[in-house]
């Protein structure tokens, strides 16, 4: 008994390792390029509908299909209502590992894992590859693991034990459904559980409704996992989470109430279907856990047409979706790469003014105004700049004139000095804070600091804005080399009247510090205005 225990466990670890190799591995899915390609096709709802299908089979996840979705919303490439489909049809594709279980394929898939392995051990073939052999390889990882938990299985018909379980167990539906239920907030993934749901069936374990019951308590269990694990999760996030809790719990309670009317009336509906449509009863239970997914696709197209209002009331988006959202790059541009650097030009001018707004959240005469944090503009920031860096990269490979090629060479730079800057000035604000927290301090010298770095940025500001020869040269004056007069206030504030502990010493140097390195970075912001400026009036004379 204890090795077909061993045996069991062993073969449900390389089932969930396969499982989640096979997420880890097509992580592609999340590249930019397939990101914005997948925005395009959810604007037609049957090619949303047949990708949700197709990822949901792929990744075995709908949480993971949200995920990607997640981040197509909060970055503005795609819009809530469209990315509704695709979640919901992701829980159809998730049937597909469930069919394929129920055919003995046990050959094929150790083929699969033999082939796979080694061209995994040798390093056979080209690198970009390597993430879909790995995936294969998780495969059939999944699938030994499931021929180990069925030969565990197997033997248990001669245990006495076995039949007395079975006895107390025989006829309680509800029982398993409730174990399905509960099951799914440890696993995570309703289709393995209808997988473990039809071992268990093979084994005698469970009869064939009780196994379909237990599929349909896992519909009822996203619902509960939803609630649990996106206690934390405001926005976007959430509105997708809100949205799978809904429609699974639906259909799982849906299915369990046609069962029970399907047994006190006599007239075949889910389960009475599936026995019509095939005799082989591992095919009954995939159909079963298809009919759940199917389900849940019914409840999604109901609720089409007040699902977005109803989930933005539920879950509005945050300040920081909403700042992480580039405000002026358009895919469409890139057909005019002219048209589009100057969008980028105004995007980077609008990442500089949040520069400002980290600097407002400590400033003494706006800190008390300030509705964003600090860390929410520095956060959105780096995401929009990401945005803008991809943007760049894609106009660079286009087939463009030198002129415009040196253009963009010079707001890659800019964007590069403000992405610096912007954890700069983070840094700065930290440190700020941690010396207003500590003991009480002369802060006449840390407000200067960090007024004078406002001043600076808004000097930045405009010449970036304007592309004023004077307004640049103004810059360039301001952030000229203070490196002595810096170092003589230091010293002068360390050695002051005022008693300053180490902590209190320590923060002052690395905040002036953090000063001089703003003003250096502002200072070849407005070298690379310079250089932007120039490679604008070629332009302009050619």
């Amino acid at each position: 008994m204890t090795e077909l225990f061993a045996l069991f466990l062993a073969g449900l670890a390389l089932f969930f390792h396969g499982v989640g190799g096979i997420r880890s591995h097509l992580n592609g899915l999340g590249s930019r390029r397939l990101r914005k390609q997948l925005s395009r096709w959810a604007r037609h709802p049957v090619l949303a509908g047949a990708w949700g299908f197709l990822f949901g089979a792929i990744t075995q996840s709908s949480t993971a299909v949200a995920f990607i979705l997640t981040g197509l919303v909060s970055g503005g490439l795609m819009t809530t209502a469209r990315a509704l489909p695709i979640v919901a049809w992701a829980n159809l594709g998730t049937a597909v590992l469930v069919f394929f279980v129920s055919f003995n394929l046990h050959l094929a898939f150790l083929y699969v894992l033999g082939v796979s392995g080694l061209a995994l051990a040798f390093n056979v073939g080209a690198a970009r590859f390597r993430p879909v052999i790995a995936a294969l390889f998780s495969v059939g990882l999944l699938f030994f693991g499931l021929q180990m938990m069925k030969s565990a299985f197997a033997p248990l018909s001669g245990f006495a034990w076995f039949g007395d379980l079975v006895a107390f167990i025989h006829g309680s539906v509800l029982a398993t459904f409730v174990l399905g239920m509960l099951l799914r907030l440890l696993v995570q993934s309703s289709s393995a559980i209808a997988v473990i749901a039809i071992a268990l069936a093979h084994g005698g374990l469970f009869s064939g409704e009780q196994a379909a019951m237990m599929m349909y308590g896992t519909g009822v269990g996203v619902g509960l996992s939803v609630f649990l694990l996106s206690s934390n999760l405001r926005g976007v996030p959430r509105q997708l989470a809100l949205y799978q809790a809904v429609i699974n719990g639906a259909s799982g309670l849906t299915l369990c109430a046609l069962f029970y009317v399907e047994k006190l009336t006599g007239v075949p509906l889910a389960i009475g279907l599936a026995e019509r449509l095939t005799s082989d009863d591992s095919l009954r239970l995939a159909f079963a856990f298809l009919f759940l997914q199917s389900t849940a696709v019914c409840a999604a197209l109901l609720f089409s047409r007040f699902a977005v209002q109803w989930l933005e009331k539920l879950s509005p988006p945050t300040d920081e979706q909403d700042l992480s959202r580039p405000r002026f790059l358009s895919d469409e541009a890139l057909a005019d790469p002219e048209s589009a650097l100057d969008l980028v030009e105004k995007e980077q001018l609008h990442l500089l003014g949040h520069l400002n707004g980290q600097l407002a959240t400590v400033r003494e005469e706006t800190a008390s105004s300030a509705t964003v944090s600090a860390e929410v503009l520095h956060r959105a920031v780096a995401a929009v700049g990401a945005e803008v860096e991809v943007f760049l990269r894609e106009l660079a490979g286009l087939e463009v004139d030198h002129q415009t090629s040196r253009r963009v060479l010079a707001l890659e730079r800019r964007l590069a000095l403000i992405g610096s800057l912007n954890d700069t000035v983070h840094a700065f604000v930290e440190t700020f804070t941690r010396l207003r927290a500590g003991p009480p301090l002369d802060g006449t010298f840390v407000d200067n600091l960090a007024e004078s770095l406002n001043t600076l940025i808004l000097s930045a500001l405009d010449a970036a804005g304007s592309g004023d020869p004077g307004d640049i040269d103004l810059l360039l004056r301001m952030t000229a080399d203070r490196g002595d007069l810096m170092e003589r206030l230091r010293r002068n504030l360390l050695a002051g009247p005022q008693p300053l502990d180490h902590h209190q010493k320590s923060h002052l140097f690395y905040l002036t510090s953090l000063f001089e390195r703003a003003v250096w970075l502002l200072r070849q912001l407005g070298v690379a205005q310079q250089s932007l400026d120039a490679s604008s009036a070629t332009d302009t004379k050619s």
